[in-house]
């Protein structure tokens, strides 16, 4: 059975996509799926993050590889993998303008959308929704979702934002990862925190659980 393709994506950087596209990868694997991250950001921040660890026991236990050179025929180097992978997550770029993040999506089974509580998130959360509607219609398949990342529950501009976000007629998943110190750490690590024990550590991976299992559920 060839691999369902999970794209996250955003028009602007700094929403935590490498973060959530490298966790749900580890919930991912943890449910004893076959899980690949592929790196379609030029920055490489996945590739860098997966080289970081001291050892191969303590790292990334699934594959990452370097797909930001294949511009518009990513698809084609995605095919490779079907069939060797339950689950492939797909870290876009974060520019619309480039071809990566549409040719993605015409393949893609689902379509996550990270977005803090900043205005210029939203404002780009607008560009990026046609950018799904027209994939859409090539790809009618491809279901979208909005994550709300880097939260903070009690400020006002979060619940607005829900609302906000609810409007533009994609779902909202109902986990929020809120900020937190560990995610930065996990990267410095070369893990995630799936793998560390510490209080902020375990908090934090159940949210990434309970998001993917959200995801799961969609496919």
């Amino acid at each position: 059975m060839a691999a369902e393709i999970i794209a996250i994506t955003q028009q602007k950087g700094g929403v935590g996509k490498s973060t959530i596209a490298m966790h749900l990868g580890a919930a991912f694997h943890e449910k004893k799926k076959r899980v690949l991250v592929v790196d379609a950001d030029g920055q490489n921040t996945l590739i860098h993050w997966s080289s970081a660890a001291s050892d191969d026991n303590s790292g990334i236990p699934f594959p990452v590889v370097n797909l930001s050179e294949a511009g518009g025929q990513i698809h084609r180097e995605i095919k490779k993998f079907v069939n060797d992978y339950d689950i492939i997550v797909v870290d876009c770029p974060p520019s619309i303008t480039e071809k990566v993040s549409g040719v993605v999506l015409l393949a893609a089974s689902v379509a996550v959308i990270p977005t803090s509580s900043s205005p210029a998130d939203y404002w780009s959360s607008v560009g990026l929704v046609k950018l799904v509607q027209q994939a859409q219609v090539m790809n009618e398949d491809l279901r979208a979702v909005f994550l709300l990342n880097k939260t903070e529950e009690k400020r006002m501009l979060t619940r607005e934002l829900k609302v906000a976000l609810e409007e533009l007629g994609f779902p909202l998943l109902k986990t929020q990862i809120p900020t937190r110190e560990c995610y930065k750490q996990a990267m410095a690590l070369g893990q995630t925190v799936l793998q560390m024990s510490d209080r902020g550590a375990r908090l934090a991976a159940a949210e990434i659980r309970s998001c993917a299992d959200e995801i799961l559920a969609m496919l």
